[in-house]
């Protein structure tokens, strides 16, 4: 067997599992908008709204082609096929809330480091607030912010799957 026969037999399994994969996720979805079906299944009643769309019937009723859920029968052939692969893309992937998807982490990192550094030194010092340049109240104050981030750190790396090292200021020993 060479390399090239290899190759071409693991990108058909590839190419296999990630078809077998989008069928589970379209049938998922389906079950959303579509009733079982009298003959086949709701990947097959999919196909049946695709092939409609591809003849040129996306503003017939889908109702018309597959067994729609009630309150869904006014639903045109494009607009099911629309929610089905909507949902069926979204079903794979995690839904990012937008504060996260926004945040330089890269900076969030930094300002980390400057406020655990800055919380340490209000802490070790124990002077009175007119000798320090910050009043010791702010190391409650930033210790409240420093716990607002490790909570979105955290969030960011459990719930949305980031990886920690993007994430958070990891050192070797960590």
């Amino acid at each position: 067997m060479t390399i090239t026969t290899i190759n071409k037999d693991m990108a058909k399994k590839t190419l296999t599992l990630a078809m077998k994969q989008e069928r589970l996720s379209i049938i998922k979805a389906a079950g959303n908008f579509l009733c079982d079906q009298p003959q086949g299944d709701l990947y097959g009643a999919y196909k049946e709204l695709k092939e409609a769309q591809e003849d040129g019937n996306g503003s017939s009723l889908a109702d018309n082609y597959v067994v729609v859920w009630e309150p869904l029968v006014y639903m045109t052939v494009d607009q099911m096929v629309e929610v089905i692969e909507n949902s069926a893309k979204g079903s794979d992937e995690p839904e990012m809330p937008e504060v996260i998807k926004n945040i330089n982490w890269e900076d969030l990192k930094g300002q980390k480091s400057v406020l655990l550094k800055l919380i340490d030194e209000i802490e070790k010092c124990k002077l009175p607030d007119a000798i320090l340049t910050v009043p010791v109240e702010a190391a409650e104050a930033l210790n409240g912010i420093l716990h607002l981030i490790d909570s979105l750190q955290d969030y960011a790396v459990d719930e949305c799957g980031l990886e920690e090292n993007k994430v958070f200021d990891l050192h070797p020993d960590e």
